[in-house]
């Protein structure tokens, strides 16, 4: 039986310390692309306030809105975290900062597939892609925020059913908050950002329908970006993984 050639101890080193510099080079990445992040979703919520002159709170009854926020926080805090990674050389595995990432990951996946649906003549709601809150919000943001989680942030494990319910956290209290105000009448049909929250003129079934058809898509992407992230956080490591089995 062929045996495998013995590694030697200072090739073990050397491996190391290639791993090592290639993990605080991803660190160091991903922490510029989570402040980049912040900086377009906070830069893009206040060119829609002061050079639009919208107020927030209107502007928050889209979720557009709620996700860009919620995103910007998060990945300022992340840029941070993973820049102390790359000074203690380790990671961050708790389970709720992960669903947190999860969650602006399937917040900013759900509001990128509403305005490539959007675009399609099925229906009413024409998405903003030419303005520059627009284009952030919609398109830079979303895309970022996507790569960064799935190419970053340590797995924890075969996602269990529930799992990817967290991932939906923020589409969830956003649907809850604006039928509850649509709904009650809090806010006028007039006001309603999206069709399925007019109740004036839209029927219960379409809006049972839509709300039914963004919760599974929701979930489903949580579930997705659970399973990509498994597989392609460990991109950055590719070569030296193959390396090592060589040796």
């Amino acid at each position: 039986m062929k045996q495998s050639p013995k590694v030697s101890e200072r090739e073990i080193d050397e491996f190391r310390e290639q791993f090592g510099k290639r993990y605080i080079l991803k660190k160091r990445v991903n922490a510029l692309l989570c402040f980049f992040i912040a900086l377009c979703g906070t830069t893009a919520v206040l060119y829609s306030r002061f050079v639009f002159h919208n107020s927030l709170f209107d502007r928050l009854r889209y979720m557009t809105f709620w996700g860009t926020i919620f995103t910007s926080a998060v990945s300022f805090i992340f840029g941070i975290v993973c820049i102390m990674e790359a000074a203690r050389e380790t990671e961050v595995t708790y389970r709720p900062v992960y669903f947190l990432r999860l969650s602006s990951a399937t917040t900013e996946s759900v509001i990128f597939a509403v305005v490539m649906f959007g675009l399609s003549p099925l229906v009413p709601d024409v998405p903003d892609l030419s303005s520059y809150p627009g284009f952030m919000m919609h398109l830079v943001v979303p895309v970022t925020t996507v790569m960064s989680f799935l190419l970053n942030d340590p797995p924890i494990g075969k996602p269990k059913p529930a799992d990817p319910l967290k991932g939906t956290l923020i589409i969830a209290v956003y649907a809850a908050v604006m039928t509850l105000l649509f709904g009650t009448g809090t806010l006028s049909s007039e006001k309603a950002p999206y069709s399925f929250l007019d109740f004036d003129n839209t029927s219960m079934l379409f809006k049972l329908v839509c709300l039914a058809a963004i919760f599974a898509v929701g979930y489903a992407v949580s579930w997705l970006l659970m399973r990509l992230n498994m597989k392609l956080s460990w991109v950055w490591f590719y070569d030296k993984n193959r390396s090592k089995k060589k040796g």
